[in-house]
């Protein structure tokens, strides 16, 4: 049976892919790419929290697992929309990325010189430039805003004395924060916590301030 032209274009075109496949010249899309399985931000301020870099600010510097971070070529790595002000290649499976000034709420993509491109599941969650010192003074929470969240949203503690925090919870469960100055702070609202009335403690070596919100399903 006499083959039309378009059926012999058809055949050469996928005999010239499943060639290409067997030779491990075309990834199915991921060419050039590595791969992110997860990241994790620095002290205080895990596991989503950066803090953006700036002034005297260095930025957070944040822990990127995976692979193809030496064999895809160099790295470049963008987080919240702007490039790392410092990036460590330690290994093909892990990466050192800072957060960079100016840095926004946004993902966090890896690049290789051969063009290609992954993005991480989990966004960065930016604040302003990280406060850390010593306690001068017992904390104190003002007003948390929102009053109603659900688990993984992001509070915002109004106070003082936030400054030399040591320990954060919520429904006696450690949480995630940052602390941008003496009298800010972000919290995460935990997974783990119970619906309903929680009760959040920051504390330092002075003393302990405590405040309530509500979790909701």
């Amino acid at each position: 049976m006499r083959r039309s032209a378009s059926t012999r274009v058809w055949v050469r075109t996928a005999a010239c892919f499943s060639m290409l496949l067997t030779l491990g010249l075309v990834a199915a899309g991921f060419a050039g790419a590595a791969t992110i399985t997860s990241w994790i931000g620095g002290k205080g301020a895990t596991p989503a929290i950066v803090t953006a870099g700036g002034g005297s600010c260095p930025g957070t510097m944040t822990t990127i697992n995976g692979r193809g971070f030496t064999s895809e070529g160099s790295i470049g790595v963008t987080i919240g929309g702007v490039p790392a002000s410092e990036v460590i290649v330690g290994s093909d499976i892990i990466l050192y990325a800072r957060v960079g000034p100016g840095a926004k709420d946004g993902p966090l993509v890896v690049t290789t010189s051969t063009g290609g491109s992954t993005t991480a599941t989990m966004t960065a969650d930016v604040v302003p430039c990280q406060a850390i010192s010593i306690a001068t003074v017992k904390p104190t929470i003002d007003s948390v805003t929102p009053q109603r969240a659900k688990a993984g949203k992001k509070l915002r503690l109004a106070g003082s004395g936030f400054v030399g925090t040591s320990s954060v919870k919520a429904g006696g469960l450690a949480v995630a924060y940052s602390i941008p100055s003496d009298n800010l702070m972000y919290v995460i609202v935990p997974a783990t916590a119970k619906a309903g009335l929680v009760t959040i403690t920051v504390t330092n070596n002075l003393g302990t301030a405590r405040a309530v919100f509500q979790k909701t399903k």
